[in-house]
């Protein structure tokens, strides 16, 4: 059958049109969720506020997925490939932000607002429009809990009473079946530097691994019988030491990065301390890279330990694969992109050492998540705000209802196409599999 004969610069033009003339709902969502936010898995205002907005389009809303995520579906007149929509939920602990909620400290100091903005713009377009009618294949709008890898603590104990199994979002909904009909994937992310384009993609970033550590020693009086104890702060200060050592072994085309804390450093000062926390994340640009690294980190860990004679607990967390960009969704991005704000106002580069579970998506099917700009601050920072809201609300959403035309115009050639080019590094079943193999923890005694 011949391709069906569509003008899509004319349906683009009616979307951004219709985005225009919701723009103030939009923006003002966005700002709505920027002065509420939540922590991942508990992030029950927002799904609401965006579940409401969903059916006040006429939706019908499927809610708690993953403990907060949100659903809708719009069905095109004719079959084709399923195009997701995704918005983040949650927020992350920026205890001076201005906006930091006063109990929690969270923040919306990464701008998942703006992508539930994002969202809704699209939604309403198609809708305004009756788009739908024009289409083939279905759209489906998911607001996802939990990507920010923080509040492990928290996560961990809902992990061990069955509520979740991994402590991401998107891995979660996975596991859970919610990506099942998903066929590709879309999104845009903030980009906190002031001096950064309108709109903007970095091809690759990185992948990490997550490590929870304890060092166990022996309490003593610290100024009685300091000789009684086994200091286990004395352990993980010399692991520490022992991590940076190994940063001379890390090659440069694999963007380690590892940055430990301490999470709990002893009960009182005059007592010997009998138990350290530790945590930190080992990032990499590829798998094999991850691998190789959190092996030394774990060797230091360890070494620390065999040191002054403590034992270590070493609790391994899968984190987030790394994002591959899909190349002919960047693409159609691209065009778009220099359409709405001008060759010069569009940035690329090659490489991001920022991690996000979008990465885990990217394993299994073909996903797009470029960068947005009309922020001032870096992401994850107190001084991390949205100032431009047409850029940081408006712009992308219009970027990506003329992506979904792309792709789902006609016959859905478009994304019929980028799916017969995409070869998935995983299949789910392969990819939880990979990433259960990834869970463990390991004690190491040397007392």
């Amino acid at each position: 059958m011949a391709p069906l004969t569509v003008d899509r610069a004319e349906l683009k033009a009616e979307l951004w049109s219709a985005i225009d003339r919701q723009a103030g709902d939009i923006e003002g969502f966005g700002r709505d969720i920027f002065e509420h936010p939540e922590l991942g898995f508990r992030e029950q205002r927002t799904a609401t506020q965006v579940a409401e907005a969903l059916r006040g389009l006429g939706f019908a809303v499927t809610e708690g997925l993953a403990l907060t995520g949100v659903r809708a579906e719009l069905q095109g007149a004719r079959p084709g490939p399923t195009i997701g929509i995704i918005g983040e939920l949650d927020a992350l602990p920026v205890p001076g932000h201005p906006f930091a909620d006063p109990v929690t400290s969270a923040a919306h100091a990464c701008g998942h607002n703006a992508q539930l903005a994002h969202l809704l713009g699209v939604a309403q377009a198609l809708r305004a429009t009756e788009m739908a009618g024009r289409l083939a294949g279905r759209i489906v709008f998911l607001a996802v809990p939990a990507e920010e890898y923080v509040d492990l603590e928290w996560r961990s104990q809902q992990a061990r009473r069955g509520t979740i199994e991994f402590l991401g979002g998107k891995p979660e909904l996975v596991r859970l079946g919610v990506f099942d009909d998903i066929d590709i994937a879309m999104m845009v992310h903030a980009s906190g530097n002031a001096g950064d384009e309108p709109l903007s993609i970095h091809w690759n970033y990185n992948g990490f691994i997550a490590k929870r550590v304890r060092f166990i020693g022996q309490a003593a009086h610290a100024g009685v019988a300091p000789f009684r104890g086994v200091n286990a702060l004395n352990a993980a200060t010399l692991a520490l030491s022992a991590i940076h050592l190994q940063r001379e072994t890390f090659r440069d085309e694999d963007r380690i990065r590892v940055h430990p804390i301490v999470t709990h450093g002893g009960s009182a000062v005059n007592v010997v301390p009998a138990d350290v926390r530790l945590e930190t994340f080992v990032r990499g640009a590829t798998i094999e890279a991850i691998a190789d690294a959190a092996a030394k980190v774990d060797r230091a860990l360890q070494a620390g330990a065999l040191a002054v004679g403590a034992d270590v607990e070493i609790d391994t967390l899968p984190g987030y694969f790394p994002l591959v960009m899909d190349r002919e969704l960047g693409a159609f991005f691209r065009a778009n992109a220099r359409a709405l704000v001008g060759a010069a106002n569009w940035a690329e580069s090659a490489v991001c050492n920022a991690c996000t579970d979008a990465g885990d998506l990217s394993q299994i099917m073909p996903m797009l998540h470029p960068n947005h700009g009309g922020c001032v601050g870096f992401n994850h920072t107190e001084d991390f705000a949205i100032v431009d809201p047409a850029t940081a609300y408006v712009t992308p959403a219009k970027a990506l209802a003329a992506t979904v035309i792309d792709l789902l115009a006609g016959a859905a050639e478009g994304a019929r196409d980028v799916l017969a080019a995409f070869k998935p590094a995983l299949t789910r079943d392969g990819y939880l599999r990979r990433i259960r193999g990834l869970t463990g923890t390991r004690r190491f005694s040397y007392r």
